[in-house]
């Protein structure tokens, strides 16, 4: 009986490992954005060094393998380390992932892994000290009078990463980010759900599973949203842009209208010609900012449409006052902030043209045409002002 169940286990835990890596293999930098894409990377290989020393740990414990004692706590140290770094590289991902500014520096990185620095000295202390654990005679693992540190230094991590993701599903204004923020706090659902299981049924080693749980459920969120958003700006792609306002201009009316905006970054050729196509995506990264920002403001859909062009749609509602040209002085007020406080050598300005839609019968081509027409016509204004 005992030999089948360790089969069972090793059998899943082979599978996790070989998923893994199947999931770390298909990374790439257009998944994500890099920050995004390697703190998720970490998370991936530290799962996979916990599967090998976990399914080590099992095959000493059914007497299927003969340690020593060094070695045993070699492995505990390891097996926890691996825990407590999941919780951080979890955390870390969701700092890269909503771009968390105040820990998404290198003094904010260093000042967020402060909790699992505490955690990692007091576990490779533990051999030495039990502060964290002790193996008593028969090989099992006793909890040190620290224990409970470790437990809240992790939890902290998660605490942050629910938090968040309630915020950011409160705060949501579209599908998409109603979506990003679902799946973060479904993963620390899963980890919650998974670890009281665990502490029930203490001999079913539940925790590699529930890593592995967060893992698929980022990898699927990663991969829808690679469909729907533009890797470079994580705005929503023309392919999003193409479904949703088809189903908003289905809806509009006379009273309820649609304003559709285009807009084109002045410059931009000048820009990667002057200081290379690095630099210019960082300008469209700057410009996708101060876009969202204005959407902050006003509500509404933003959009990059391909290249330097991007859309914004902003329905105002039945009967009340809209100004579409406060919308342009928005953006282009973010964007003399935005490259000021980055002390960008060039100057970040936008050309807007709008449409205003409440023909239901009218396609979305048109709309856009209109919108282009005036755009254009802003554009060869301000190359006129050169």
């Amino acid at each position: 009986m005992i030999s089948d169940v360790l089969v069972c286990f090793v059998v899943f835990q082979s599978v996790f490992f070989l998923l893994d890596s199947y999931i770390y293999s298909r990374m790439n930098r257009n998944i994500a954005r890099k920050g995004e894409n390697q703190s998720f990377c970490a998370l991936v290989i530290v799962h996979l060094f916990y599967l090998v020393f976990n399914s080590l740990w099992s095959m000493q414990e059914y007497g299927f393998l003969h340690l020593a004692r060094p070695w045993m706590q070699l492995l505990c140290t390891c097996s926890l380390l691996s825990v407590t770094l999941s919780a951080f590289c979890f955390f870390r991902y969701t700092v890269e992932k909503i771009r968390f500014r105040p820990l998404g520096k290198r003094r904010g990185f260093v000042l967020s892994a402060l909790p699992e620095l505490l955690s990692a000295t007091l576990i490779a202390s533990s051999p030495f000290t039990g502060w964290i654990f002790t193996l008593n005679q028969d090989n099992l693992i006793v909890h040190g009078p620290l224990y409970p540190v470790m437990l809240v230094s992790s939890s902290l991590y998660l605490i942050f990463v629910a938090l968040i993701a309630i915020r950011n599903l409160i705060r949501a204004r579209t599908e998409f980010h109603r979506q990003s923020a679902g799946a973060l706090l479904l993963s620390v659902l899963l980890i919650l759900l998974f670890v009281a299981v665990d502490s029930m049924l203490p001999q079913a080693s539940i925790l590699p599973a529930a890593v592995f749980a967060v893992i698929v459920v980022i990898f699927i969120n990663m991969q829808e949203s690679n469909i729907n958003s533009d890797a470079l700006t994580g705005m929503n792609n023309r392919r999003k842009a193409d479904e949703f306002l088809a189903e908003r201009l289905a809806e509009v009316s006379g009273d309820n209208p649609l304003y559709l905006f285009m807009g084109d970054l002045n410059g931009f050729k000048g820009i990667n010609d002057a200081y290379g196509h690095m630099e210019g995506d960082a300008a469209l990264i700057l410009c996708a900012t101060a876009l969202k920002r204005t959407i902050g403001r006003f509500g509404g859909f933003a959009a990059r449409f391909g290249g330097d062009e991007f859309l914004l749609s902003i329905q105002p509602g039945k009967g009340r006052a809209f100004d579409p040209e406060a919308v342009a002085d928005t953006v282009n007020g973010e964007l003399r902030d935005l490259a000021r406080a980055a002390e960008k050598p060039y100057q970040l300005s936008m050309s807007l043209g709008y449409a205003r839609c409440a023909d239901r019968g009218e396609p979305f081509s048109a709309c856009i045409h209109r919108a282009d027409e005036m755009l254009y016509e802003r554009k060869r204004a301000f190359h006129g002002r050169k």
